[in-house]
């Protein structure tokens, strides 16, 4: 298990780290469990009939793998994940970094 505390500044749509990273159907594969302290987090599950659900300050929440994250807000969260599941997951996300500089630097 990894513990970890989220800090977002401004509102954030996670779609394009997970599709840009490679992740399997653009979604995250690990499941997040956490608390939210300040402002909320939205989680979304495409091409599935799970309904969205939103954690709000003071609330406790479980999003399974198969959800794309929104922040609509500053928001800040402490999160326990599988160790796996989150690594693959941070691996998306620094491809994503890397393409995005790449693409930065083919452009200049």
């Amino acid at each position: 298990m990894e513990v970890g505390f989220t800090t977002v500044d401004s509102p954030l749509d996670c779609t394009e780290l997970y599709r840009v990273g490679g992740m399997p159907g653009g979604v995250c594969t690990c499941p997040h469990y956490g608390y939210i302290f300040t402002g909320s987090l939205r989680a979304s599950y495409p091409n599935t009939d799970m309904p969205e659900e939103t954690a709000t300050a003071g609330e406790a929440y479980f999003f399974p793998a198969g959800h794309i994250l929104y922040y609509d807000e500053p928001t800040t969260a402490l999160e326990l994940n599988p160790a796996y599941a989150l690594q693959q997951c941070m691996d998306a996300m620094e491809r994503t970094a890397t393409a995005a500089q790449q693409t930065r630097t083919d452009v200049n």
